[in-house]
């Protein structure tokens, strides 16, 4: 898609205006990199009607032989504006009528644009089928919608696509091959860093549990601690609690907390500090030992 659409600007760089009569023209005349530039600037200028329109005379009269790159951006606008089934029709209807070509560069334009499932619904049967690329030395639909599901993260999907591309018996150089050990590679280091991030999270999920069970300890001592419990909450009730809040806030390598963590966190030190006041206050307030009533 980049080439198609990186192409006119090369054509008309250095803020050169399009002469947009004169691309009619060459469009029409079936010049398709005209068609892209008028395209482009019906989108720029706000007309996306205009523009679609432009696409898919491009797409359909001035397709350049053995590819469908003229209907990226077709495509790529239409899905934008939610009419991609209706102008993927037309190409759809070769595919199944037998045109397996078509089949094969229709799925790669949904890549493109990423729509992975429309890409497997025409790549995956013609990688099963044994499909070759038209292109002298060109990756086949198996490798194109491995790449594809390794680009979303569908990683096990992946891996079996690059089985199917890679022969042992013609040697590990081939794509399919080399791409199926940076899967491994890739699976291994995305492992890695996920273990580290779960513990990180499981150590800061155990603070933020020490924390709320604090807050419930605290109110047990409260009501049954006593003279020493008012003393405690008094003096180190907010040392404790404060200082697992400022490990739980300032825990190394931590993850987005979610809103309803920070609200319990608040309501904790609220309480806490509440009850250390009160504290306070109920031991200012009582007789010394041995005072008699």
């Amino acid at each position: 898609m980049l080439l198609c659409l990186l192409c006119p600007a090369y054509v008309w760089s250095d803020g050169e205006e399009l002469d947009t009569d004169q691309a009619r023209q060459k469009c029409f005349q079936g010049k398709t990199i005209y068609c892209l530039a008028l395209g482009m600037a019906e989108e720029k200028a706000g007309h996306p009607e205009r523009a679609l329109e432009v696409y898919r005379s491009a797409c359909k009269k001035h397709r350049t032989p053995g590819h469908l790159r003229a209907c990226t951006p077709l495509l790529n606008l239409a899905r934008q504006m939610d009419r991609l089934d209706a102008e993927a029709a037309p190409l759809e209807a070769r595919c199944r009528q037998g045109h397996t070509i078509t089949c094969f560069y229709l799925g790669k334009e949904y890549l493109k644009i990423v729509e992975i499932e429309k890409a497997a619904r025409h790549l995956a049967p013609l990688c099963r089928s044994g499909f070759r690329s038209p292109v002298p030395d060109g990756y086949g639909p198996c490798y194109h919608l491995a790449k594809g599901f390794e680009q979303t993260g569908q990683w096990r999907r992946a891996r079996e696509l690059f089985q199917l591309d890679c022969d042992p018996a013609a040697g590990t150089e081939q794509p399919g091959c080399l791409a199926l050990g940076e899967l491994a590679e890739l699976e291994t280091a995305h492992n890695h860093l996920r273990q580290q991030g779960i513990r990180k999270l499981i150590a800061s999920e155990a603070v933020f549990l020490f924390i709320v069970l604090m807050s419930f300890l605290h109110i047990g001592i409260w009501f049954k601690g006593g003279i020493w419990g008012l003393k405690y909450l008094s003096r180190w009730a907010p040392l404790v609690i404060w200082s697992g809040a400022m490990a739980w806030i300032y825990w190394p390598g931590k993850p987005e907390y979610p809103p309803n963590q920070w609200a319990v966190i608040f309501f904790v030190l609220l309480l806490v500090m509440g009850m250390a006041g009160f504290a306070y206050r109920n031991l200012q307030a009582s007789p010394p030992p041995g005072a008699s009533g």
